[in-house]
């Protein structure tokens, strides 16, 4: 099975944004637009493609369109998963119900829904804070639809379904989900680091967290002792060298999880671990960001714990 991402935005027919997200809500589809001027609500690929081409062959965008259409048909399979969101920024995860299909339903007619091009699914809404970073940023693609690539972030996905679900459809692979670490991109595990730091007492400066800082990737005070500090974390198999902090005023936070810390230890660096973290996570469970609470249900399913 794969994963997709689609987004819901048809440029042709006269409903708004809003209403095509409704009524594929409604009519349980996804898809694309580009309708048939000769008014057919069903049609084979052969008939649709035969059609299409010679209405649309002077369209600025048909190459990048057909596109689109003939990845529907020859890459979303039964079985798959999709995320899409609406225009108010709710994302949903559905399963594939079946291949590529030609059909508008008399709704569609009447109020001129531009989804013609579209695969059956079951929806199940997901709050925000459960959707990961991968697929948030997916989102910032213009193209209308592609697919999913990262291991964990598929595994994920699956473990989500089966869990939004009520019951196990997807079989995970051991391998790729084992690791919890493996399943937050950067940013997410920065938030676990800024929401320990902050258990343990230190408060995090929202603006010194800026993608320009090479050196660190926020910074902390300790309210109690009026203490300075900075954090800096890595993650995949990237090391942190404690020498290259020496210097720094204040204490200086790092975090690999997978302990890659490089050099002699020094006084005013501190180099936390991933049981620190991990147990943080289950101490703070009931409060977390679901992304992080799901992550250790994955965890913990594999482990047996």
């Amino acid at each position: 099975m794969r994963v997709h991402r689609i987004h819901i935005r048809p440029y042709g027919g006269e409903a708004s944004l809003e209403e095509t997200f409704a009524y594929c809500l409604k009519q349980g589809v996804l898809g694309i637009g580009w309708r048939l001027a000769s008014g057919k609500t069903e049609a084979s690929w052969e008939e649709y493609l035969a059609e299409a081409q010679e209405i649309f062959k002077d369209a600025r965008d048909v190459h990048k369109d057909f596109w689109a259409q003939r990845y529907i048909k020859d890459q979303v399979k039964p079985g798959d998963l999709v995320w899409t969101r609406d225009t108010q920024g709710n994302y949903y995860l559905a399963k594939v119900l079946s291949g590529w299909e030609y059909w508008m339903h008399p709704e569609a007619v009447e109020k001129g829904i531009d989804i013609a091009n579209i695969f059956r699914v079951t929806f199940r809404p997901v709050d925000l804070d459960a959707v990961p970073g991968k697929i948030i940023a997916s989102f910032r693609a213009a193209r209308t639809i592609q697919g999913i690539n990262s291991p964990p972030t598929v595994e994920y996905t699956k473990f989500l379904w089966n869990k939004l679900a009520g019951h196990q459809e997807y079989r995970l692979d051991e391998k790729v989900a084992s690791d919890p670490f493996e399943l937050l991109d950067d940013e997410e595990t920065e938030d676990l680091v800024f929401l320990y730091l902050q258990d343990q007492g230190w408060y995090v400066v929202p603006g010194s967290r800026k993608g320009d800082t090479m050196r660190y990737e926020f910074y902390v005070v300790h309210p109690k002792t009026g203490e300075r500090g900075m954090v800096q974390v890595k993650t995949g198999n990237t090391p942190l060298d404690r020498n290259a902090y020496a210097s720094a005023p204040g204490t200086v936070f790092l975090f690999q999880p997978h302990g890659r810390y490089l050099g002699e230890e020094k006084p005013n660096v501190r180099c936390l671990t991933r049981d620190e973290l991990l147990g943080f996570v289950e101490r703070a469970y009931a409060w977390l960001p679901k992304r992080h609470r799901f992550v250790m249900d994955l965890h913990r399913e594999l482990s047996g714990n």
